[in-house]
C-alpha cells in the first residue's frame, strides 16, 4: 500500500490545552517534567494522526499502531517472521483440500462494551466488509480486509457459539498469515449497531486497551480494559500525540515530554545515538523505494535502455547518501527479510561505460530526454525523495541522457502514475512481509507501468495455490529472476523502521510493518 499522511502544524498552546483535560499528573508530564516519572502513562509522539479507528477500514499510517492495542484477531503474530499463534481462537484446522479453515474460539472474552465475543461477532465482522448488501457495509472509503481477502473468502459461517468456519474459493497460501493482520481484527456488533456511522470514532474491540478520547490531529488516549481476558500490560494509559515536525518530536523526547518518538530522520540518528538517556529501536522495513518505469513510454520499452539505466547509477552510493545508514540497497521487488527472496540474483553493477554501450545498441548513442517524477515530501519508504531523484539525474547525465526532475505533491504524483502519464517515476510500497504482497500486490496489481507478463501471473497463481513452502519459494524466486532480467523496474532501497525511546523504557517494539507495539512495554 502506498503510504498516505496528512501533516498539520500544531502550535504549542494547542498542545497545552489538549492535555489539560487529563489532570495535574499528566499535565506535568506533557509540559516539561520528565514523562518517565508517570509509570502508569506512556506518551508516543508521531507525525500523523488516524482518520478512522474502525480497524476493518483503517489503512493510513497514523491508524495502524492503535489497532494492535484496541482490537484482536483470531490469531496473532508471535515473531518477526509473521508466524501466528492463538489469540481469540485457541486452535484451528484446515480441510484436506485446503479450502476450509475451522477456528475454535476462546470462551469468556468480553468486548469493551461488555458484550460477549463469539462466532456471531466473527461472522458480523467479515460480512459487513465482504457483503455489499450488509446493513453496515460501506462504513469507510477503502478496506484492507476486502483488498486482501475479498476475492478469497466464499463464506464465513458460525458452526456453534464458539466455532467458526471460513470457506475459501480456492487454496490461498497467505490466508493464515493475513488473519493475524489488524484489518482482520474482530469488532463488537453491538457497538456498530449503536454508533452506526460514528463507530469510526467510538471503537470497540477485545484488546487490552479501550478508547478514552480522540482529539483529531492532537492526540488519542486509551486506557487498560478492566475485563481483559489475558494478562494485562504494565502501562495503564497510552497517549498517541500528534507532532508533525520531526525536530519538535526529537526535542520533546530529549526534554522528557514524551517517552518515545516514531520515525527518526537520518540527520537525527547521530545526535540521538550519542544521548546516553535515549535508546534507538530499529527494524528492517518491509518496504521498497523504487523507480516505476513506464514500458509504453519511448524509449523505455526497450530492455537495453532499461538495463542501461540500471548500469548508469551507483545505487550503493545513492542509498548511502540519502538514507545515511538507515536503509539498505534494494535488488529485488521485495525485501531480503521476506520469505522467498532470491539471494542468487546479482545486482546490476555500476558501469557507466556498459550503460553507454547499451544505449548505442538500442539506437540512442546521444541519449534521450527523460522526465523523472518524484514526491515533494517524505514517505514511509524514503525520507528525502527529491535528493534521491536529483542524484539519479546526475548519474544519467553522465551517460548522455538528458533528465528533468519534476517534483509533485502526493495527489498529483499518484494520479499521473495511475494514468500512465510519465516515463520514470519514483514511488514506494510497504506491506505485510509476505511475498504475495510484493510480487503480486505490488508488481502485478499495484504498479502501473505496463508490465504484466502472463508468466508472472501464472507463477503467482501457482504460489498462492499451494501450501508447500518449497514450491512457493521456487515460484517466487523465478518471478524475481524474470523481473531482474527484464529490468522491469528500478529497485532502490528498503528503509529501516525507526523509533527513539527514553532510556528507562523496556520492551518497546516495532513490528516488521513498522507498527509501535506497547503490549509488553514497561518502565525500569
Amino acid at each position: 500500500m502506498r503510504g498516505k499522511s496528512s501533516l498539520f502544524l500544531m502550535v504549542f498552546i494547542s498542545v497545552l490545552l489538549a492535555f489539560s483535560v487529563f489532570g495535574c499528573a499528566q499535565e506535568e508530564a506533557v509540559n516539561g517534567d520528565p514523562a518517565g516519572q508517570e509509570d502508569d502513562i506512556f506518551i508516543v509522539a508521531r507525525g500523523t494522526d488516524a482518520v478512522t479507528l474502525d480497524t476493518n477500514w483503517a489503512y493510513y499510517e497514523g491508524e495502524i499502531d492503535l489497532m494492535y492495542h484496541l482490537y484482536e484477531g483470531l490469531v496473532e503474530y508471535i515473531d518477526d517472521d509473521l508466524n501466528v499463534g492463538p489469540s481469540l481462537a485457541t486452535e484451528w484446522s484446515n480441510s484436506e483440500d485446503g479450502t476450509v479453515w475451522t477456528f475454535k474460539l476462546r470462551e469468556g472474552v468480553k468486548f469493551h462494551d461488555g458484550t460477549d465475543f463469539n462466532a456471531d461477532a466473527v461472522v458480523f465482522t467479515y460480512e459487513r466488509i465482504l457483503q455489499e448488501d450488509h446493513p453496515y457495509a460501506n462504513m469507510g472509503d477503502w478496506s484492507y480486509l476486502d483488498y486482501l481477502l475479498g476475492d478469497v473468502i466464499a463464506e464465513v459461517k458460525a458452526i456453534d457459539d464458539y466455532t467458526v468456519e471460513f470457506t475459501l474459493n480456492n487454496v490461498f497460501s497467505p490466508f493464515l498469515t493475513y488473519m493475524g493482520l489488524y484489518s482482520q481484527f474482530i469488532i463488537s456488533p453491538t457497538a456498530v449497531q449503536e454508533y452506526g456511522d460514528e463507530f469510526y470514532k467510538n471503537p470497540v474491540g477485545t484488546g487490552p486497551y479501550m478508547m478514552e478520547e480522540w482529539k483529531s490531529e492532537e492526540l488519542t488516549s486509551m486506557v487498560l480494559f478492566d475485563d481483559y481476558w489475558d494478562e494485562k500490560p504494565a502501562i495503564e494509559k497510552i497517549i498517541w500525540k500528534v507532532v508533525p515536525d520531526a525536530s519538535t518530536r526529537m526535542m520533546e523526547l530529549q526534554t522528557g515530554e514524551v517517552h518515545a518518538i516514531k520515525t527518526i530522520l537520518p540527520e537525527q540518528f547521530e545526535v540521538l545515538t550519542a544521548d546516553p538517556d535515549i535508546n534507538i529501536v530499529r527494524m528492517a522495513g518491509a518496504n521498497i523505494f523504487y523507480g516505476s518505469i513506464n514500458h509504453d513510454a519511448e524509449p523505455l520499452g526497450d530492455v537495453r535502455v532499461r538495463q542501461a539505466l540500471m548500469h548508469a547509477i551507483d545505487f550503493d552510493k545513492l542509498v548511502e547518501s540519502v538514507y545515511e545508514g538507515l536503509g539498505t540497497r534494494a535488488i529485488n521487488p521485495m525485501p531480503p527479510t521476506v520469505f522467498g527472496f532470491n539471494d542468487d540474483i546479482v545486482p546490476y553493477a555500476y558501469d557507466p561505460e556498459r550503460a553507454k554501450e547499451l544505449l548505442a545498441e538500442a539506437g540512442y548513442p546521444d541519449g534521450f530526454d527523460l522526465d523523472i517524477h518524484t514526491l515533494s515530501t517524505a514517505r514511509v519508504y524514503i525520507g528525502r525523495p527529491i535528493d534521491a531523484a536529483e542524484i539519479v539525474a546526475d548519474y544519467l547525465r553522465a551517460v548522455g541522457i538528458n533528465p528533468t526532475v519534476v517534483v509533485n505533491e502526493a495527489a498529483t504524483h499518484f494520479a499521473l502514475i495511475s494514468s500512465y502519464d510519465y516515463q520514470l517515476a519514483f514511488e514506494g510500497w510497504y506491506d505485510v512481509a509476505h511475498p504475495n504482497n510484493f510480487m503480486r500486490a505490488l508488481v502485478l496489481e499495484g504498479m502501473t507501468n505496463n508490465y504484466k507478463p502472463q508468466e508472472l501471473w501464472d507463477l503467482s497463481d501457482m504460489a498462492n495455490a499451494t501450501n508447500d513452502m518449497e514450491l512457493q519459494e521456487q515460484y517466487y524466486r523465478e518471478m524475481q529472476e524474470i523481473i531482474h532480467n527484464d529490468a522491469s523496474m528500478m529497485p532502490v532501497a528498503h528503509n529501516d523502521y525507526t523509533a527513539a525511546v527514553a532510556g528507562n523504557v523496556v520492551d518497546f517494539r516495532l513490528d516488521p510493518i513498522g507498527n509501535v507495539i506497547l503490549l509488553g512495554t514497561y518502565f525500569e
